[in-house]
């Protein structure tokens, strides 16, 4: 199974007067079978963690390394589409299209044959029925957009998958259910890394939880 580490981790935001350190030398580990959960209050660092780990931001000072190769030699563009799938808090979705199209470009760019009929059953997976699933995304509700872009981050089957807050819009059984997926995942061999400031939602993480605080992860 994979091994993420990331290894004395150093982030700073400038608006071209002032600095803010964000990250302040994090160290950490995450393994593939386990899902693991990162809490701290707003302004603690945690998503510009993830956002480091998800390559989207670029690394400043420290590393991070998959499978014992960084970030940096596989690239930041290359590790977004080929090791790690996301789920943005804001979503994401391709708006123009229908839930069941968002999955299927996904589906598509892992090579993934019958893709339609993929994206129908990732998206009754999340609790998304086949009407729905053929609708705008900008015709759901929020919480409907959330489950797409969950079923989205299902279709990459992808060695890493990066959650940003993924159970905010939904009512308590929805959010039991799709934590059970992000396990489900899990148990296949992936690592789950979760950020949110519940932690009710942060018990249901395999391993241990990881506490954000003034740029350190304890």
């Amino acid at each position: 199974m994979s091994k993420l580490i990331v290894k004395n981790l150093k982030h700073i935001y400038s608006d071209g007067q002032n600095e803010v350190e964000v990250l302040r030398g994090v160290d950490a580990t995450f393994e593939g079978g386990k899902m693991y959960a990162i809490v701290g209050e707003s302004g603690s660092g945690k998503t510009t963690l993830i956002s480091l780990i998800a390559a989207l931001d670029k690394i400043q000072n420290g590393d991070i390394k998959l499978d014992g190769k960084s970030i940096r030699d596989i690239g930041e563009t290359e590790f977004r589409l080929k090791f790690v799938s996301i789920v943005f808090q804001a979503f994401n979705l391709i708006r123009y299209m229908t839930a069941r199209e968002n999955v299927e470009v996904e589906l598509d760019l892992a090579g993934h044959a019958a893709g339609r009929e993929r994206a129908y059953e990732l998206l009754k997976q999340v609790g998304i029925s086949q009407t729905k699933a053929d609708r705008l995304v900008q015709k759901l509700s929020g919480g409907e957009q959330q489950r797409v872009a969950i079923a989205r981050a299902m279709a990459g089957d992808k060695p890493i998958v990066v959650a940003d807050e993924p159970t905010g819009n939904l009512d308590e059984n929805t959010e039991a259910k799709i934590l059970a997926l992000f396990k489900a995942m899990a148990d296949d061999g992936k690592i789950v890394i979760i950020v949110t400031h519940s932690q009710k939602v942060a018990r249901h993480a395999h391993a241990i939880v990881r506490r954000m605080r003034d740029g350190k992860l304890t």
